[in-house]
């Protein structure tokens, strides 16, 4: 085992949710098997650099001015699982033999997001050293961009999204794991914590309810006008802001928490590395349904209020956890506020949020998933 080669591969570009499920892959494959070789790759970094630019900025102008169509487009997954699998696909597949997999020789490839998936699996067919590829969906559904007659095998967070890949894909389920999505080994830890304890390791006071609100890296999710709705609210509140890489978001509330509010404590940060930390210290986590995101929540037992969903995946992640009952959804910042109330006042409702939570949260996937990689 210990001469095995893993090789993860992930688009950054599109989110930082998949670069993170492919570090936490990472992490765990050396924890659990020190002398195991693990690297993590972007597909398209390596392939065509010119392409990774231009799907980066196409993705992030969809974001920004067309949402509405760039769902549309999503939807269209059959259109664009059939252009992904056979001329891109194909073109792409060359360019990753030459300039990533006949250097790296790798034994297994995960990937944790579908834009390369065909295109490795094309290039699995003319590698000079077979390898076992590996399907990672990070979010709590699954469409046709990751699937492919060469997988050898799909992991995915929930029984549901297993009998998806069977009954609407075809996969056999002897290739199909349910081992949950993959968060860094540090939240696994973090798990076994109270959150008093966090509280006081970030400086909070343990007997003050505390609302977490982040919108990703990238600092969506319209956290400055959930941060006015709740300092609106009659009870003593610590808010933490958590504004990723939005250095200009960072900036504005940083002005409002520089001026002392006579109920509430704000607190406001750019990119936390050791976000654990603050995920375990909140009573409710206010943020985008990002399947890492939401997966991190579910490990530290930390309801989730769920605003403002990106288009694609996201608003399958949040239809899902809704079905499960293990996260509401505003639609409205007050909305948000009158739930931190109601969680404040009757606890007993927020403890029952955390019970259902426990039936979808594994803070172990990612070292689940990692022994399992490790023996293909």
């Amino acid at each position: 085992m210990n001469g095995k080669r893993l090789l993860v591969v992930t688009e950054e570009w599109a989110g930082s949710g998949h670069r993170m499920a492919a570090e936490a892959l990472r992490e765990a494959a050396v924890e659990r098997c020190p002398g195991v070789y693990a690297r993590v790759e972007g597909g398209l970094q390596a392939a065509s650099p010119a392409l990774r630019e231009l799907s980066c900025f196409f993705y992030g102008q969809m974001l920004r001015y067309s949402p509405m169509l760039w769902q549309h487009l999503y939807d269209r997954e059959q259109l664009w699982g059939t252009a992904l699998a056979k001329p891109m696909g194909a073109f792409l597949a060359r360019r990753l033999l030459r300039e990533l997999l006949e250097r790296e020789q790798p034994d297994v490839v995960a990937a944790t997001h579908a834009y390369c998936l065909s295109a490795l699996a094309h290039a699995k067919q003319k590698a000079g050293k077979r390898f076992r590829l590996v399907s990672i969906p990070t979010d709590f559904h699954v469409n046709r961009f990751w699937v492919h007659p060469e997988i050898d095998a799909y992991i995915v967070a929930h029984e549901r999204l297993a009998e998806l890949l069977e009954r609407r894909h075809g996969v056999a389920r002897e290739k199909i794991r349910v081992y949950g999505i993959p968060v860094r080994p540090a939240f696994a830890a973090a798990a076994r914590e109270e959150k008093a304890s966090w509280k006081e390791r970030t400086g909070l006071s343990p007997d003050r309810f505390t609302v977490l609100v982040s919108g990703g890296e990238g600092g969506h999710g319209g956290m400055e006008e959930v941060v006015r709705s709740l300092l609106d609210v009659t009870e003593p509140l610590h808010i933490v802001v958590i504004a990723g890489k939005n250095e200009p978001i960072r900036q504005r509330l940083s002005l409002v928490a520089e001026r002392p509010h006579p109920l509430h404590r704000l607190v406001v940060k750019g990119y936390e590395p050791s976000i654990w930390e603050w995920i375990g210290a909140a009573d409710a986590y206010v943020t985008k349904p990002g399947g890492i995101s939401c997966a991190e929540a579910l490990a530290l037992r930390t309801p989730l209020i769920l605003y403002r969903p990106l288009p694609g995946q996201e608003r399958h992640n949040l239809s899902f956890l809704l079905g499960q009952q293990a996260a509401v959804w505003a639609e409205k910042p007050e909305e948000i506020a009158a739930m931190i109330v109601r969680w404040r006042r009757r606890p007993e409702e927020r403890e029952e949020m955390v019970r259902r939570m426990d039936a979808l949260r594994q803070p172990d996937a990612a070292r689940r998933i990692a022994d399992y990689l490790l023996t293909l």
